[in-house]
């Protein structure tokens, strides 16, 4: 949950490690996934096509996404002219997950759907489905991770006990779609001005 944050004063250490992935070169950042976006762009000396964050440990949908470093990552890199895609699973260690990974981004890349001014938001379904059901092209849901703060065994320290707050959901949104077995791919738009506000302020 680190959310857009970058690294500004501080220093950010890195370091090129053995390749992994099948990658030609691999860099390790300390800092956040905007900072390694930001510095993976700079420090290859490539004109990278396609940036892809992920595969994120735990779904980011509804409002995680507002939270989530792997979205912010992925923003970053449309922020500064690369297009991106962020994903995302219930588990990183689900069975199909390479398998249906490969499958889903031969298809995006064949069609090309990450090619316009925002990202694509992907997730798979909950864990209790053994393979996804289909593929669901969907909005951003609603529910949230409520964060409820308790207190400690110090007054000056608290913990954070989450819950899940469930609203009647669009057919249309993430949170359904990863209820129901699907992969769910959500544009999300780097632009978020409410221009149905502005002219609604403009007529008043």
């Amino acid at each position: 949950a680190k959310s857009h944050a970058i690294t500004i004063r501080s220093r950010i250490e890195t370091f090129l490690t053995e390749p992994i992935f099948g990658s030609s070169a691999t860099l390790v950042v300390d800092g956040s996934p905007a900072d390694a976006t930001r510095l993976g762009l700079k420090v290859f000396n490539i004109d990278f096509d396609l940036v892809v964050s992920g595969i994120n440990y735990g779904p980011n949908i509804a409002k995680d996404i507002l939270y989530s470093g792997t979205v912010a990552a992925a923003m970053e890199a449309k922020i500064l002219g690369v297009d991106a895609i962020a994903i995302s699973a219930p588990h990183t260690k689900l069975a199909y997950l390479y398998d249906e990974t490969i499958k889903l981004m031969d298809e995006i890349m064949e069609t090309k759907l990450y090619e316009f001014d925002g990202i694509l938001n992907i997730n798979f379904p909950k864990e209790s489905y053994t393979r996804p059901k289909g593929v669901k092209i969907t909005s951003m849901g609603l529910r949230l991770q409520h964060a409820e703060f308790v207190k400690s065994e110090r007054p000056d320290i608290f913990h954070i006990k989450s819950s899940i707050i469930s609203y009647q959901e669009d057919v249309e949104s993430d949170v359904l779609a990863y209820e129901d077995g699907y992969i769910s791919i959500t544009p999300l738009a780097i632009d978020r001005t409410d221009y149905k506000r502005i002219k609604e302020i403009m007529n008043t």
